[in-house]
C-alpha cells in the first residue's frame, strides 16, 4: 500500500499529468505556462529561416487554395511538411513535453511551413491561431479548449507570432492535450 501511495504521489506531480488532470478553469493558465517554449521555438534561427524561405517562394492564393483542396488526398504533399530539418526541429524542441501533441509553423499567408505531425488542412489562414497572432499581433493567443481533429484529441492551442525584428513573418501554434471535461459543451 505504501508503494502505491508513493507511485500515485509521483505521478500526480508529473508536469504532463498535472495539465491533463487540471480542472477546466486552469487549462488556459497551464497553456500560458508554455509561452516561453513557444517563443523559444518561434525565435530559433532555423525556424525563422524556414518561414522566411517559404515567404520568399511567393506562393499565390490560387496555389494555396489548390494545395488545401489536395491536402487530405495527397500523402506525398503532407509528407513534405512533416519531414526535413524544420519539422525535425519542431519535434526536437517539444519532445520533452508530453502535452504537446502538434506543432504548426505557418507563413505570412497562414499556409503550413512545416509540421510536427500531419494536420487536417494545409491553410490555417482562416483560423484564429493564425489571424489573431499574425494579423492582430496577439502574443500570445490562447484559444478555447476544443476537440482538435488533426491531433484527434481534446486540446487547447497556444499561438505566437514568428518575427524578424519587429516585423511579423509567420505564426507558430502548439496544440496541447487536455481532458475531455475541460472542453465546454457547445450550446
Amino acid at each position: 500500500m505504501r508503494i502505491r501511495t508513493i507511485v500515485l504521489a509521483a505521478l500526480s506531480s508529473a508536469p504532463g499529468l498535472a495539465f491533463a488532470q487540471a480542472p477546466p478553469a486552469s487549462v488556459k493558465q497551464v497553456a500560458y505556462a508554455r509561452v516561453a517554449l513557444a517563443h523559444a521555438i518561434a525565435s530559433h534561427s532555423e525556424i525563422r529561416k524556414a518561414v522566411a524561405a517559404k515567404n520568399g517562394e511567393g506562393e499565390l492564393t490560387a496555389a494555396i487554395e489548390l494545395k488545401d483542396r489536395q491536402w487530405s488526398s495527397t500523402p506525398a504533399l503532407r509528407s513534405r511538411f512533416t519531414t526535413g530539418p524544420c519539422a525535425d526541429r519542431l519535434r526536437a524542441m517539444t519532445k520533452d513535453d508530453p502535452l504537446v501533441v502538434e506543432v504548426i509553423l505557418m507563413d505570412e499567408h497562414g499556409a503550413n511551413v512545416c509540421l510536427s505531425r500531419e494536420t487536417s488542412d494545409y491553410w490555417q489562414g482562416d483560423e484564429d491561431k493564425w489571424s489573431k497572432t499574425f494579423v492582430d499581433g496577439q502574443d500570445p493567443f490562447v484559444d478555447e479548449p476544443a476537440f482538435d481533429a488533426s491531433s484527434a484529441t481534446y486540446a487547447v492551442q497556444l499561438s505566437v507570432p514568428v518575427a524578424e525584428g519587429s516585423r511579423r513573418i509567420g505564426a507558430l501554434t502548439l496544440t496541447l492535450k487536455v481532458r475531455k471535461d475541460a472542453v465546454a459543451p457547445r450550446r
